[in-house]
């Protein structure tokens, strides 16, 4: 009897009327955690995350300073807003390449526009600043950057091009 008793109060038990439907559960943003992207706005050639920028033409570490370019190198960049930003880019040309290939002249481009050209026909260091249009520019996505020199400077025993030694690059307020 006690058996029975028992069974029939978990049967009981068992019988729940299960809606149909449920309304969604709460929306909730996720909590922002550390950035995953290496990419920074700006960035110095002996920075430990340098080489995530690259994308071409670009050499090794140099004197724990510099880099040597090729003829187009290409960085990428992540910029925090797209408005008032100018590209800067530091860079030194050698008496030595200069004195074989003559003035070098340098055009910039920002995400396939060309921001602007410039000649060099001298050796030491240079710097290159100029304001980036908005539009140009987008906060989710890499920029690309590319420097495009008419000439560089080729090694005759090992074809190595040699344009300009890159210090730093990148976007600044």
């Amino acid at each position: 009897m006690k058996l029975l008793l028992v069974s029939l109060c978990l049967a009981l038990a068992a019988c729940v009327n299960i809606p149909d439907s449920y309304a969604p559960p709460v929306q909730r943003h996720p909590v922002s955690g550390p950035a995953t992207s290496r990419l920074k706005h700006f960035i110095a050639m002996n920075d430990p995350a340098a080489e995530d920028h690259f994308l071409a033409g670009i050499g090794p570490l140099e004197n724990g300073a510099w880099r040597w370019t090729r003829q187009n190198p290409e960085l990428r960049f992540v910029v925090p807003s797209p408005r008032g930003l100018s590209f800067v880019a530091d860079f030194a040309i050698s008496s030595d390449t200069l004195k074989e290939t003559g003035p070098v002249t340098i055009t910039y481009f920002v995400n396939g526009h060309a921001l602007d050209s410039v000649r060099y026909d001298k050796d030491g260091a240079q710097h290159f600043e100029k304001a980036v249009p908005a539009e140009w520019l987008t906060g989710s996505v890499d920029v690309v950057v590319k420097l495009a020199l008419d000439k560089v400077y080729v090694s005759p025993t090992d074809g190595v091009q040699l344009g300009v030694t890159l210090v730093r690059a990148g976007f600044v307020e």
